[in-house]
């Protein structure tokens, strides 16, 4: 049985203002050449949209674990 290919593409970036004050960062997110809404740098958002965008109701649970 084969199965259908999905293509993702994360793209970071990391771009500064010309006076250096200011820093702007995350991940541009493409499915199958589509560009998701959710260029953002936390991961949980990412991974529902794609999943949403491959059709799914997709909740995502993140936890945090701090030393």
């Amino acid at each position: 049985m084969s199965k259908e290919k999905v293509i993702i593409e994360l793209t970071e970036y990391c771009t500064t203002c010309g006076d250096g004050c200011c820093t702007d960062y995350g991940t541009v997110t493409k499915v199958n050449g589509k560009e998701l809404h959710c260029t953002n740098r936390d991961v949980g958002t990412i991974v529902r949209g794609i999943l949403e965008e491959l059709g799914y109701d997709a909740e995502v649970i993140e936890t945090y674990q701090y030393d």
